[in-house]
This record gives C-alpha cells, structure tokens and sequence, in this order.
C-alpha cells in the first residue's frame, strides 16, 4: 500500500530525514515514535508531498511519485491518494459541525448535497457527535473539534489516513475519546493508518507495527509485543525507560 525508498529531506544544509526506506501494508496500522524533533512529522507530510522530498521515491496505492521528478499535477493526483489529520483541527468555524464534513464531499468528490449530508450524519452517528451536527466548532471542546475533523477525514474514503500527533493540542482528559475514535477506525474499517504519536500505551494497545525514529533515521521497528519488551537497541530502551516511566 505505501512504500518509500531511499527519502531524504534536507533544509538548506540541515537534514532532517535521511535515505529512509519503509513498506506498509494495506489494512495496517503504524505507529511512528520517537524524539521530538527527530522529524516523524516531516516524514508524514512528505507521504502526503505537504513537504517536497529531496531525494527518494515514495507510492501510494499503486501511484509512485520521485523526488527528482515532480509536477504539479502529480502532487495533486498523489494528495487524493492518502487524507492528513493534524493536531490543530483546522476546521472552518463559519460553517457547522455537518458542513464541515460535507464540504469536501461536494467539493472534490462532486457528491449531491441530500446525499453527502446523508453520509455525514452516518459519520457523525460512528464518531458520537450527531447531536452536534448543527454546531459550529466553536462551541465544541477540542476533543469534539477533533473528532470532527477524523470525520471529516472519513468522509473522504481515503484508503491511507496520516495522523500528525492528534492528541498533542489536547487536555489530557479529552485525549481519550480521540483515541477512542482512531481505535474504532482500525478494528471497523479496511484503512491504512500511520499516526506520529506520543501515547505510548494507543502505540502499544492498538499499532500493528512500532517505528522508532531518531535523528532522521528509522531506528527499529517491531510489533507492539516485541517494541516495549524486548526492543533491539539501546537508543530505543532508553526512549521507553523515559516515556514510559
């Protein structure tokens, strides 16, 4: 479903990732942890071309883009292949709860109104928040804004979702109900997920895969199971022994 070979991201003369290369399976869910700062964000917004790689080819869905060899219509073509949720909700407060997920669907998918507005109070009906279909985000708590904006996601029909930290703008008491949601997708729906996390125990509870990453580079990568009880190296014990303590 994804694979990326040999990506590398460079800032001027800093480099962020370096020659990294990842395969993920169709239906699988990864998780992606590590330092702050190791660029984990960077290397989602570069699956999802927010950022230009500058080196390295990356496909998705059987559609394969190369660093070197870019157009825009390529870009647009390959941003339609995967949906990215960050963790600043980036909702439109002018318009309800509803029209934030149906905008997108009558937008891009050219979907009809009565029907679009149908599939989103479905959407909203999985994501526990139908009551507030006529709200405006505003008057929503943030683990409700980002509940809308899974949907919103949802209603895409993306086969790839990305996660950029989606419960790090959060009160800790509103983090669970995030996860909840995200959790639910995994076990309900065929989507591949990749979501930069710093929840340890979701990693742990509901990740098919762990990907630690440091400096820019792949470090380890292993099942929950095998990650947080016997990881590999030692960069990776001394990550746990700090997060998980």
């Amino acid at each position: 479903m994804i694979r990326i070979e040999n990506l590398s991201k460079n800032y001027g003369n800093l480099q962020v990732l370096k020659n990294i290369s990842l395969q993920i399976a169709a239906g699988e869910t990864v998780a992606i942890v590590g330092p702050s700062g190791t660029g984990k964000s960077t290397l989602l917004r570069c699956l999802n071309l927010l950022e230009t790689p500058t080196e390295g080819k990356v496909a998705i869905d059987g559609l394969s883009v190369d660093a070197n060899h870019l157009t825009q219509k390529e870009i647009y073509a390959f941003r339609r292949k995967s949906t990215m949720i960050f963790q600043d909700f980036c909702l439109f407060n002018n318009k309800t709860v509803l029209q934030n997920i149906t905008l997108a669907m009558q937008v891009v998918q050219k979907i009809d109104r009565v029907q679009a507005e149908g599939e989103a109070e479905e959407i909203l009906r999985q994501i526990g928040l139908l009551e507030k279909r006529n709200n405006y985000p505003g008057t929503l708590s943030g683990g409700q804004q980002q509940r809308v904006a899974i949907g919103r996601a949802m209603a895409l029909k993306s086969k790839v979702m990305l996660f950029d930290e989606p419960t790090s703008a959060l009160d800790p008491c509103l983090v669970g109900e995030v996860l909840s949601v995200i959790k639910s997708i995994t076990q309900k729906h065929n989507t591949t997920i990749v979501i930069v996390t710093h929840e340890m125990r979701f990693a742990r509870d509901v990740a098919d895969r762990v990907i630690y990453m440091d400096e820019g580079r792949i470090v380890e990568t292993a099942s929950p199971e095998v990650f947080f009880t016997s990881p590999a190296e030692q960069r990776t014990r001394e990550f746990l022994q700090y997060y998980m303590n």
